[in-house]
């Protein structure tokens, strides 16, 4: 039988409160260091585990948070999960996952049952600029944070990226490279990181006095196919452009893809910046230059902002915004690809 708290208690010879609140790691405790370390010893040595349940009942609490995501193909989301799952494990969380194709009846549903199923929290990445579910979460009263993109409101909770400045850098390293004809495969204008990012690279332009050319501007969405899809428009027109920035590294390999595919040469005859930085990028021959975030630190950032909404039992309109910055591989520079070591695959292998 797995040992009880109140066993560990009498062979540690404290209240059993005190080795629960040492278990959960409760910051209001003082006991004596050498205490501390006795029970400690006595939980590893049993490989003693919290009763879920029991603390679900007596908490009226459930233990789960949710996470709801546009695309669990997309790396990025891949490691912003894993980022959520490590910040939740330790205060005894369990994380659910909930896929919406960046549809909103599916983000809908999902918001629907998870509520009906009473979990503690949800983080949401998969939010759009007019979001009438984020309002529909507030009015419920459900704890939640919006992660890596944002709604209208300034009231949500809410972990991310300068996204406009991380626009800016982007394109302001092309037109440091000399290009003045620059591409840009934007994101969708019902979403955060696509306007914002779209904005900085207009801002670059501006700044260095450059026309924004709308033929140079073409939607591709944040997938491979997206990018690979709206490169082949940009590279029809009648002067097509000798630089692209995308809204994404996944768009960005699409982009890849498809230039190498009609012969172009990276970055000779085009040179291509991406977003987030998602481990590919560098494995990338030549490498992907790219504007990278903190993907795993939005995660563990989102779920100290639901957790403390959950703990302290009211919305805390709180805002993490980190500062995005550029890396800089072969893919805008030549040569860098011969210093990015092994592992690099072609960029064909990924569509």
């Amino acid at each position: 039988m797995p040992v009880t708290l109140k066993e560990l208690a009498e062979r540690a010879k404290v209240h059993p409160s005190t080795v629960s609140r040492v278990v959960n790691h409760d910051p209001r405790l003082r006991i004596a260091p050498a205490t501390r370390t006795r029970i400690e010893a006595l939980l590893r040595e049993t490989e003693y585990r919290p009763n879920g349940v029991a603390r679900g009942l007596k908490l009226r609490q459930t233990l789960v948070i949710a996470v709801i995501i546009p695309d669990i193909t997309n790396p990025f989301f891949g490691a912003l999960f894993r980022g959520i799952e490590d910040g939740a494990a330790p205060r005894g969380y369990q994380v659910m996952l909930c896929n919406t194709d960046g549809s909103p009846d599916r983000q809908r549903a999902h918001l629907n049952s998870l509520t009906a199923r009473r979990v503690d929290g949800i983080i949401l990445a998969s939010s759009f600029l007019t979001d009438p579910s984020v309002r529909w979460l507030r009015h419920q009263r459900v704890p939640y944070a919006l992660v890596n993109r944002f709604s209208d409101d300034a009231l949500d909770p809410f972990v991310g990226s300068d996204d406009l400045t991380g626009g800016r850098l982007a394109t302001q390293h092309l037109i440091g490279l000399g290009h003045v004809r620059i591409g840009h495969l934007a994101g969708q204008p019902t979403v955060s990181t696509g306007v914002l990012r779209t904005r900085g690279y207009l801002a670059a332009l501006a700044e260095a006095g450059l026309a924004a050319r709308p033929e140079l501007q073409v939607e591709s969405g944040f997938t491979e196919e997206g990018g690979a899809l709206a490169a082949e428009r940009l590279l029809s027109v009648a002067d097509p452009p000798t630089a692209v920035f995308a809204v994404t590294d996944t768009a960005a390999i699409g982009a890849y893809g498809y230039a190498r595919r009609v012969g172009l040469r990276i970055p000779k005859d085009l040179a291509i910046v991406g977003y987030n930085d998602i481990p590919l990028a560098r494995r990338l021959l030549p490498g992907l230059t790219t504007v990278h975030v903190p993907i795993h630190e939005f995660g563990s950032a989102a779920v100290r902002l639901l957790l403390d909404q959950i703990d302290g039992g009211q919305l805390t309109p709180k805002q993490v915004v980190f500062t995005p910055e550029l890396v800089v591989r072969g893919s805008t520079v030549g040569g860098l690809e011969e210093r990015e070591g092994t592992g690099a695959v072609q960029p064909e292998s990924t569509e």
